[in-house]
């Protein structure tokens, strides 16, 4: 019998998330489940790198079984064998995101250079920057100015190690055109062939290929309150991590930060406000429900996002309905979003502009009565809102994914957002967001 594929799950529950030809594994079981049954690992960039850190002798042990990992995405922490931290562009442009060479291998087999630097003639879907190759790696990919894209390491370790910059390589699968739809289908069975190969060598090398789990041991907390202030959930990603530590956005979140896994256990009722970014495993914000909920009914604010997912069910009055997200609006002639601002004086349009708004969203809002819509659509259908009735607090819930985008790297739209957004946030007096 095969053995399957795992993608190492996040839990973010998107409605536009399709099957991919893998099986799906919670993140969080590494350091308790056996991985040595599984081919191969795919770990998508939303991953939370800091529980994988905790557990890198697990990931060690796995590949040194024979195990294949796949990584598509920004590496900033030291979980994965011979890995160097993301290097992005700088600047980002469209020279520099072109693809300009692609090797002979089996999973580039017939892809184009353009669809791999395009989506429906837009460039950074690829690669936004590199990763530095380790000595005797294989480069599979690189970038205009000689960025090695992706590449093959099966030196530091007797498994195999795919990195990629930026992307998952299954999300091309059906949805972009051209030859780079070639790549899930041609994936796959090179990971599994690879996982035959080196298993058999790990074999004959007498090396134990069932190692059970190893937890990781006195693991510090990551999280850091201070009394009062605003502070955001951090769920370990490469993008949430760059979004809450860029030093303008940082000097707003006086309140510190809370790691998601430790949620559960974090009293946040000495804070003025919370921001919970979106894309966040789910599972793990339900946990610590209690702990926001608590925060609210002390009378603190809490600014919640959506990117793709439903917004937490167990926020008071949030009603969330999924919308196809469209991509490409603006890629028609005089296209436009059509935002609206039922009352441009609100003292969030002091701080930043509709325009500062506009990119996409995902899905809308049916607000809970008396709250106040800020941005909706034409059709009256609200993205952002801000809500005093419901609780003793303020709950302040968007359909905007600003701070995922921002930390990847990509749309600049979500950089003025948050250049106005933040510092409305952490300035409004809290109790009261008007």
């Amino acid at each position: 019998m095969t053995a399957p594929i795992a993608t190492l799950d996040m839990d973010i529950r998107s409605p536009e998330t399709r099957p991919r030809g893998t099986d799906r594994l919670d993140l969080y079981m590494v350091g308790e489940a056996d991985l040595t049954c599984y081919a191969a690992l795919i770990v998508p960039a939303m991953a939370d790198q800091e529980h994988l850190a905790r557990h890198r002798d697990v990931v060690r042990d796995y590949l040194d079984a024979g195990g294949v990992v796949v990584f598509g995405g920004h590496l900033h922490r030291n979980w994965l064998p011979g890995a160097a931290s993301f290097v992005p562009l700088d600047p980002p442009s469209l020279r520099g995101y072109r693809v300009a060479d692609i090797a002979d291998h089996p999973v580039f087999d017939g892809v184009e250079a353009d669809d791999l630097t395009f989506r429906r003639g837009v460039a950074g879907f690829f690669a936004r920057g590199h990763h530095p190759v380790p000595e005797s790696a294989e480069v599979l990919v690189r970038l205009a100015g000689g960025e090695p894209a992706t590449y093959v390491d099966r030196v530091s370790t007797r498994g195999t190690i795919l990195v990629q910059a930026s992307c998952d390589l299954l999300g091309y699968a059906g949805s972009v055109g051209g030859t780079a739809q070639r790549i899930p289908e041609q994936l796959l069975p090179w990971l599994r062939a690879q996982s035959r190969i080196r298993q058999s060598r790990t074999r004959q090398s007498r090396i134990r290929p069932g190692a059970a789990p190893r937890r990781a041991s006195g693991a510090a907390p990551l999280t850091s309150l201070q009394r009062g202030g605003l502070a955001a959930v951090y769920g370990g990603s490469a993008s949430h991590h760059r979004a809450i530590t860029t030093p303008k956005y940082a000097r707003h979140l006086t309140g510190g930060t809370v790691y998601l896994p430790e949620l559960p256990d974090t009293d946040l009722t000495g804070l003025d406000g919370l921001v919970i970014p979106e894309r966040l495993h789910h599972g793990r914000l339900e946990a610590g429900a209690r702990r926001v909920l608590d925060l609210l009914d002390a009378g603190g604010t809490v600014f919640a996002f959506s990117g793709g997912e439903p917004l937490p069910d167990f926020l008071p009055g949030v009603r969330w309905e999924h919308r196809p997200t469209n991509f490409w609006w603006w890629l028609e002639p005089g296209a436009s979003l059509g935002l609206q601002a039922p009352d441009p004086d609100h003292s969030l349009f002091r701080h930043l502009t509709l325009r500062d708004c506009t990119w996409h969203y995902h899905g809308v809002l049916s607000p809970p009565d008396g709250a106040e819509v800020l941005v909706e659509l034409p059709s009256g259908e609200a993205l952002l809102y801000v809500d005093h009735a419901s609780t003793p607090g303020t709950l302040i819930v968007s359909t905007l994914d600003p701070l995922s985008h921002y930390g990847s790297h990509f749309m600049p739209a979500t950089e003025r957002f948050l250049d106005g957004f933040l510092p409305w946030a952490s300035g409004t007096p809290l109790a009261s967001a008007r």
